[in-house]
């Protein structure tokens, strides 16, 4: 399984926000006691480690060359189940992490409990769930008969639009930022809206900032190099165009940007540091998923200033448009391209693959831009009735492209793999051969599919850092020669701790079960 985790210019020269494109959001990040959301619960549990290898599933490949220990079991229902198939809410994980605070490595993972029937209307607060594992030393874990190990089972009243974790002052200590709204599967017409929020993992404190919106894109970047990271909410505009606010943490003050859609369209765009500044990479504005655009991007005094670099056509601009039902139950207009004598049964959507990052593969001192295109082709028995994807009309065919990055000045296409999007929630980087060189991988597997995920190929594309010059997927046989498998694996995380190499990962028994687990893989390359 993959844990792999795009318009026409319309401004060629520097755009900078004046008064009409700006609204300065007053008293939107006021840090008192209006800012702080009660936690829904909170629930200390000791876990007595155990070895993979004992659990009860017959989905188990023992790799004899690593330690492997079950730390956590996980096992929330869903309020309101959003399929009959969905036994436990840990079959779609946002977050599996490993951080190495200053304050104390923890590990990470994060999810959220439908709490609204499928498309419904509905103003209840939504439920996430936090788990926290203070972790001792990793190699005394796996070195001794360990007895116990700590975790915090929190309950917070969010939904989870995009999360990630960012030292945002620089303290050493990690914290967790949410854009936490609309996306818990009620209709799109609901009144229903939720904000955006910090969480400090020390304090246990749920902080509120910015305004309300339906946020898509979660960037960051620490313009004025003042030791606070400016947050980044690429919104949907509901009806209007959309637009960014950016929130300076340290000042507690946010502003609307209206102009960044000149630039980007609202997509997984991403910003990277240059010698000069930064660089904000995603969609060409207008044009769906038919072209990728680079700006250079600054941020000073309240304006944010925006000007075009470069841009990549990978297909003409889509003229026609269908009907489509998505997810929450509503029917929107997706722009593509009708299938040439198909009485319009069929049709190719010009859809964004939502995915892209950045890294300097070559290690030449510039950064490279990474990201996945895809073609939706989709067919239909009747022409009178909307596509649903949901329901297996539409078939997804992606690729990896990747750029590097000539001297901050342009971006050459410089290799294309094949992907699947259906593996793809967000692209994650490790050195996972131990090569020195950095690999790339994804985190959350697609939909879950109780009759396939347990058949469905383990950790299936790992792209390898070919001695920093291009990328190889990675074989089933490096799998295999590497890794164990622990059940019905559901997501993967990598990383590195005092020249030691793990793997997180969480996984079920079987498709039916209520139970899920956290587990933790100490590997050896063969």
């Amino acid at each position: 399984m993959l844990y792999l985790f795009f318009l026409l210019p319309v401004l060629c020269e520097a755009s900078t926000l004046r008064k009409e494109g700006q609204e300065e959001i007053a008293n939107s990040q006021q840090d008192n006691e209006n800012s702080k959301v009660k936690i829904v619960d909170f629930e200390k549990k000791l876990f007595k480690p155990f070895d993979s290898q004992k659990l009860d599933t017959e989905y188990l490949r023992i790799n004899d060359l690593n330690d492997c220990l079950i730390i956590q079991d996980l096992s929330t229902e869903y309020l309101v189940k959003p399929h009959k198939t969905d036994p436990n809410i840990w079959n779609k994980p946002l977050l599996l992490k490993y951080i190495d605070n200053y304050a104390g490595g923890k590990i990470l993972a994060h999810t959220w409990n439908n709490i609204v029937e499928w498309g419904g209307i509905s103003d209840e607060q939504p439920i996430s769930h936090l788990v926290v594992l203070e972790t001792p030393n990793l190699q005394y874990l796996f070195n001794s008969n360990f007895e116990q190990i700590s975790s915090e089972h929190i309950s917070l009243p969010l939904t989870a639009r995009r999360i990630n974790t960012l030292d945002i002052d620089q303290d050493g200590n990690q914290e967790i930022v949410y854009l936490s709204n609309r996306e818990d599967g009620r209709n799109r017409k609901n009144s229903w809206k939720d904000y955006n929020y910090i969480f400090d993992l020390n304090e246990k404190i749920l902080r509120r900032f910015g305004s309300s919106h339906f946020s898509h894109d979660l960037m960051s970047f620490d313009f004025n190099k003042d030791g606070y990271v400016e947050i980044l909410d690429y919104f949907y505009g509901e009806g209007k165009p959309s637009a960014v606010e950016i929130c300076d943490l340290k000042n507690k003050k946010c502003v609307l940007s209206k102009k960044i859609g000149n630039f980007v369209d609202i997509g997984f765009n991403h910003i990277f540091p240059t010698k000069n500044g930064g660089i904000i990479f995603g969609g060409c504005p207008g044009l769906g998923d038919t072209s990728f655009c680079w700006s250079n991007i600054k941020y000073d005094n309240g304006q944010i200033i925006l000007s075009k670099i470069d841009q990549y056509d990978l297909k003409p601009k889509p003229k026609a448009k269908a009907k489509f039902k998505i997810w929450t139950g509503d029917i929107n207009d997706k722009p593509g391209y009708w299938v040439e004598g198909s009485k319009k049964t069929e049709f190719k959507m010009a859809d964004r693959a939502w995915m892209s990052t950045f890294l300097d593969f070559n290690q030449d001192g510039f950064i490279d831009s990474l990201a996945i295109e895809k073609e939706v082709f989709c067919k239909r028995k009747k022409a009178s009735q909307p596509f649903n994807r949901s329901s297996g009309d539409c078939k997804d065919i992606a690729s990896f492209y990747i750029f590097q990055n000539v001297d901050d000045k342009s971006f050459e296409k410089h290799q294309v793999l094949e992907t699947s999007i259906n593996d793809t929630f967000r692209i994650e980087k490790a050195d996972i051969n131990k090569d020195g060189t950095t690999d790339i991988y994804g985190l959350v597997q697609g939909y879950y599919n109780p009759w396939t995920v347990c058949s469905y190929p383990q950790l299936k594309s790992i792209y390898l850092n070919m001695n920093n010059k291009s990328f190889k997927k990675a074989s089933e046989s490096f799998i295999e020669n590497n890794f164990g498998l622990y059940g019905c694996e559901r997501a993967s995380s990598f990383f590195k701790k005092e020249n030691q190499y793990y793997r997180l990962f969480i996984t079920t028994p079987s498709p039916e079960s209520k139970i899920a687990y956290l587990g933790i893989e100490n590997y050896t390359q063969k």
